[in-house]
């Protein structure tokens, strides 16, 4: 390849990687500037005063309202005309407010510290999530927290290579969240504990615990969520993905404000663990970074990083979240590698052309690209 042809095909793909790029992938400069590591209490304290004082939207209104923003932050990403909500994992065709078939998860529920739609916080998209209507009465305003006897089961569909199951026990008032969104909704309540801390006229004061004896309906403050330790190890577990990254993006152009541990998960042992320590920021984590060329025939590569060494596994899906192809599943070193792919299935079969998709999952992350094939 000579240096004429070297750099249209660098252009061609810086292109393709901004057309694919949304409008913000991380948090502005400067944002976080202000945050201060001297000790745990001045981390809660100078996180909280960054993302304090949003920009409230109304629940319901004929103006922009929570409906319009979740509709956009939950939007499926490789379908802008649906969504993909939290505990089923179903996509829906969207519908706007008042539909017969999802609606709005209060993950941190309303019934403790809230119960008014007029409050800052029952309207806080960061822990508002689409929800398929059935499950989220299964949910109720249950803790969160592992089911471990008497369990009965709701279960996912399968939706870009993952699945799984939530559990509830109605007497001992528990619900576990599937491991595909265990971290979604912990770090919710990550936010929810320190964005609200009862500093502000009409804002309550929201407080994670291990006390079961303090978790009850109130409307008064401090209010109690939980279990916290429950949710750190659904943290650890489910690691913060593209997806979850995108939603903040969309949730802080409305409201202006961003979820602190989506963008720096590591804060979340210094905030609520008491360890302060020079842990790296994940969000350099293990990522595909370029699929190229696409769209593409007959083949294509791509491109990813490892974060640290461990198993990784890159598969290709169709849009219906079926694995045709495994390209790669082994032990890797940290470090960049790339991939090729044929346009076959694993049995060698030349798949139909239209939009597939790359998945990488890896030492602490998971990603996923749109590939065309194009015929």
């Amino acid at each position: 390849m000579n240096v004429r042809q070297l750099h249209i095909r660098f252009a061609c793909a810086l292109v393709l990687v901004c057309l694919a790029v949304p409008a913000l992938a991380d948090a502005p400069a400067g944002y976080y500037d202000s945050v201060d590591f001297t000790s745990p209490a001045t981390l809660r304290q100078t996180v909280h005063n960054v993302i304090d004082n949003h920009t409230r939207f109304p629940y319901t209104s004929s103006s922009t309202d929570t409906w319009d923003i979740l509709e956009q932050a939950d939007e499926d990403p490789y379908d802008g005309s649906r969504i993909l909500d939290v505990y089923h994992n179903r996509v829906w065709t969207k519908q706007g407010g008042g539909n017969s078939y999802y609606n709005r998860e209060h993950t941190w529920p309303n019934s403790y510290g809230f119960s008014s739609s007029g409050s800052i916080a029952y309207t806080d998209c960061h822990h508002l999530f689409l929800c398929d209507i059935s499950y989220n009465s299964s949910r109720a305003n249950y803790p969160y927290d592992d089911c471990v006897s008497s369990c009965s089961s709701r279960s996912t569909d399968f939706y870009d290579g993952a699945s799984g199951t939530n559990y509830y026990n109605t007497s001992q008032a528990i619900w576990q969240t599937w491991d595909g969104r265990k971290g979604d909704v912990a770090r919710a309540q990550f936010y929810m504990d320190v964005r609200y801390a009862g500093d502000a006229s009409g804002e309550p004061d929201l407080v994670l615990t291990d006390n079961r004896n303090l978790i009850v309906t109130t409307s008064s403050s401090p209010a109690y969520m939980g279990m916290l330790s429950t949710l750190i190890q659904w943290h650890k577990d489910d690691p913060v993905d593209q997806r979850e990254r995108d939603r903040n993006d969309v949730i802080y152009s409305y409201q202006g404000n961003r979820n602190p541990f989506i963008d720096h998960p590591e804060w979340v042992a210094g905030v609520f663990e008491g360890i302060i320590s020079d842990v790296p920021d994940v969000r350099d984590a293990t990522s595909i970074t370029s699929v190229y060329p696409n769209p593409f025939n007959p083949t294509t590569e791509v491109a990813f990083s490892v974060a640290r060494a461990g198993r990784v596994v890159v598969t290709v899906h169709g849009m219906d979240g079926r694995r045709v192809r495994t390209l790669l599943t082994e032990n890797c070193e940290a470090g960049p590698r790339v991939l090729g792919w044929d346009g076959r299935d694993d049995t060698g079969r030349r798949v139909a052309s239209g939009a597939w998709f790359m998945r990488l999952v890896g030492p602490g992350a998971t990603d996923t690209q749109k590939v065309m094939l194009v015929k």
